[in-house]
């Protein structure tokens, strides 16, 4: 059947949160700071990637959780990890001053646009469907000047639900009126862009931008290294 609707996922995928690390550390930094302490970056981002496990193990069987509570459960293990402790407002600062980094400096891959705007002028209907806060997927479309370019957005919390969860897909798939099998969803995670989606009837292109040998074992229909790839996959011209 042919694809009528391409989804796709937002960070990693339309722009690279890798290239956000940087940004990011100053958060990792007044952490460390708050709690008195003066580890190397290497020891900031380590003590981070240890507490976004803590915070993501305590969310992982519930189909729905806020973004915002992450990432704050993962600045206070972050901060616990130092010896120290984040009450809630800092926490919740933290967190702020993380979502306005991410808004602010979050810019797209070289041919998203050109993809976006290629996909729709031949007649395809386009969506954002993200595990993101409405808060934060708002801030960035704007920003990113995306809406002229995409049909509509779906975040998690809109949803009530992350993915793989399938109603975030239910919820996708009911906005733009296409069964699943007419849909293929883009995506940088094995898990959430395609064992999730293809579980719901969806053709998947995973994403590998950085490296094709994240793709090791992929059941994505399709392996992608720009997203670009796509308008092939879907027979739309540049």
């Amino acid at each position: 059947m042919a694809i009528r609707a391409v989804f796709f996922d937002f960070a990693g995928t339309l722009f690279s949160d890798r290239a956000l690390r940087d940004v990011h550390l100053a958060q990792l930094r007044l952490v460390a700071d708050t709690v008195g302490v003066e580890p190397s970056d290497d020891e900031l981002r380590a003590a981070y990637r240890s507490g976004m496990g803590v915070a993501y193990r305590a969310v992982a069987t519930r189909p729905s959780y806020l973004h915002r509570e992450l990432f704050g459960a993962a600045f206070a293990a972050m901060a616990e990890a130092f010896g120290g402790h984040l009450d809630a407002a800092q926490v919740s600062d933290v967190v702020d001053r993380q979502y306005r980094a991410t808004i602010d400096h979050a810019v797209l891959r070289s041919d998203s646009l050109e993809t976006l705007v290629a996909l729709r002028a031949g007649g395809r209907y386009v969506q954002i469907v993200s595990n993101i806060d409405v808060e934060q997927i708002d801030g960035l479309v704007e920003r990113l000047q995306l809406a002229p370019v995409v049909d509509t957005w779906t975040s998690s919390e809109e949803a009530g639900s992350c993915k793989p969860d399938p109603a975030i897909y239910d919820l996708a798939l009911t906005k733009a009126g296409c069964a699943a099998d007419e849909v293929l969803f883009v995506g940088d995670s094995p898990a959430h862009d395609v064992d999730g989606p293809r579980v719901a009837g969806m053709h998947t292109a995973l994403l590998v931008a950085e490296s094709r040998s994240n793709a090791g074992g992929s059941s994505a229909d399709h392996v992608i290294g720009t997203l670009g790839e796509v308008l092939a996959i879907v027979g739309a011209d540049r």
